[in-house]
């Protein structure tokens, strides 16, 4: 059976390569609609920098649990496996308290982004900020347990580039 953490995180990036490819139809038709008809899409600007920080945070946690990020080992490879182990969990651990900041910086602006109903934009095009703001919040928090699950895993002895066993 396969783990439903690592599931939830495959749909995340899924999801993340459909807004990807959204992204990409805004942007071009963007780019044609101001080079053939000179009327470009209001809402590009808009829709651009939402879609990326999703985009980011919706990838983030796939390519954690992965280890797809860039990582320098040039000090993890001189050390005793059990210190290389111990820095790598303190630095999930790092990551997860990173993502619990977030997390806690970003909880009262969203509620004040709902309340006040605050958006993005101007008159040509507006984009409520509450959905961006709560998503980011849920995504960071995916983030925290990602980084909290290497942390453990870290400390228990598996390296980093070892498969994670399914649960």
């Amino acid at each position: 059976m396969k783990n439903p953490f690592d599931t939830l995180l495959k749909a995340l990036h899924a999801i993340g390569a459909a807004l990807l490819a959204l992204l990409t139809l805004v942007i071009c038709y963007d780019v044609a609609g101001r080079l053939l008809f000179n009327h470009p899409f209001a809402g590009t600007a808009e829709l651009t920098g939402a879609g990326l920080v999703l985009l980011t945070f919706l990838q983030a946690p796939s390519a954690m649990r992965r280890g797809k990020l860039l990582r320098v080992t040039f000090l993890l490879e001189r050390l005793p496996a059990r210190a290389a182990n111990a820095l790598v969990g303190a630095a999930w651990l790092i990551g997860a308290l990173v993502f619990a900041t977030f997390l806690a910086s970003g909880w009262a602006p969203a509620i004040e982004g709902w309340r006040s109903a605050e958006f993005y934009g101007n008159d040509a095009f507006r984009l409520p900020a509450w959905p961006l703001r709560f998503g980011t919040l849920l995504l960071w928090s995916v983030g925290a347990l990602v980084c909290l699950r290497l942390c453990a895993d870290a400390w228990r002895g598996r390296g980093p580039s070892e498969p994670v066993p399914a649960d």
